[in-house]
């Protein structure tokens, strides 16, 4: 398969959502009664040729249900190799996943930030190897990133689980965003405004 340059995204949904009481990924957006990760692909979608959803071995088949009918959006289980490593694992899961495709950017967005809009997604997509910053945080589970296979096994064989280690070894710049609100992290259904 030729490598060209092409933009997937990534939703992250596989959390264990201990705090929230239920799968924030399954999560019904009163507004559009679509759940937190439809709402993100939706997001993703007008950015990016394919779309993977990293998901837990409990929530696949859920997720490979939901998105049946969808060719573009494809479902992938934490790796064997590397279960229970938080989003560093889901990422390498997607990275083996798209191994033909070394020249693409992954757009990685978490599906527990229900206020991003496109508006944000456009800016990383027009700015390569980047992560959103704010004054309050650095939120390093939203980027753009190119294909990081080499480094996120050196990480994860390393027992190093924290995104920002990746972000640092692939050389990656903040992108400085003044509004905070649409990277509120909702953790808790209380937060929910």
């Amino acid at each position: 398969m030729k490598n060209e340059k092409v933009n997937f995204g990534i939703v992250l949904a596989g959390g264990k959502s201990s705090r929230f009481g239920e799968p924030k990924a399954f999560f019904r957006d009163k507004a559009s009664g679509k759940t937190w990760v439809e709402l993100t692909v939706s997001k993703l979608a007008p950015f990016c040729e394919r779309i993977f959803i990293s998901a837990s071995q409990s929530n696949y088949e859920q997720l490979t249900k939901l998105f049946q009918d969808n060719s573009s959006i494809h479902i992938v289980s934490d790796n064997p190799a590397y279960l229970d490593c938080g989003p560093l694992g889901g990422i390498y899961a997607v990275m083996i996943a798209a191994k033909h495709y070394e020249q693409a950017n992954f757009l990685i967005l978490p599906t527990d930030m229900p206020y991003l809009t496109r508006r944000e997604i456009l800016q990383l997509l027009i700015h390569p190897n980047s992560f959103a910053k704010t004054n309050q945080a650095n939120h390093y589970l939203v980027a753009n990133i190119p294909y990081a296979l080499a480094p996120l096994t050196e990480l994860l064989q390393n027992d190093e689980h924290r995104v920002f280690k990746l972000l640092q070894k692939i050389n990656s710049n903040s992108l400085f965003f003044e509004n905070e609100h649409p990277f509120r992290n909702i953790n808790y259904q209380n937060e929910l405004n």
